[in-house]
């Protein structure tokens, strides 16, 4: 095995442990206290992808890993994903944003307000070749 495999597997380990150690409690059956959850997970992993901790791709995988491992999370993530049309434009952090809108794909649940914004990312690329 590689130096960098191993180096790879052990910040994504630490990045998952990181966000599940900082995991805060959802309550029993609270709507806020789930997408406040969530909201400050995805924050968390945002500025870890700021400050190089983890790529965008891995922090999608870490944030799969938790909806299947860390059931406070998937709870919080599900109510994000239900709920998302209830919520404000700006509110969520980019990846946060990204991972539920795949939950909202993968429940197959319609599109949101905030799916315009994906949308434009394609034709924005389009536009500059």
């Amino acid at each position: 095995m590689s130096e960098e495999t191993i180096s790879l597997e052990e910040s994504t380990t630490k990045a998952f442990e990181k966000l599940r150690e900082n995991m805060p409690s959802i309550g029993f059956i609270n709507r806020k206290k789930r997408i406040k959850g969530y909201i400050q997970i995805s924050e968390i992993a945002q500025y870890m992808i700021s400050n190089e901790e983890m790529t965008n791709e891995g922090a999608l995988l870490i944030l799969s890993v938790m909806m299947r491992k860390c059931s406070d999370f998937q709870k919080a993530a599900m109510m994000t994903a239900l709920s998302l049309n209830t919520i404000g434009k700006n509110i969520l952090s980019p990846i946060g944003l990204t991972f539920v809108l795949e939950v909202r794909k993968n429940l197959n649940l319609p599109s949101t307000h905030h799916s315009d914004k994906e949308t434009l990312k394609p034709t924005e690329e389009n536009e500059q070749v």
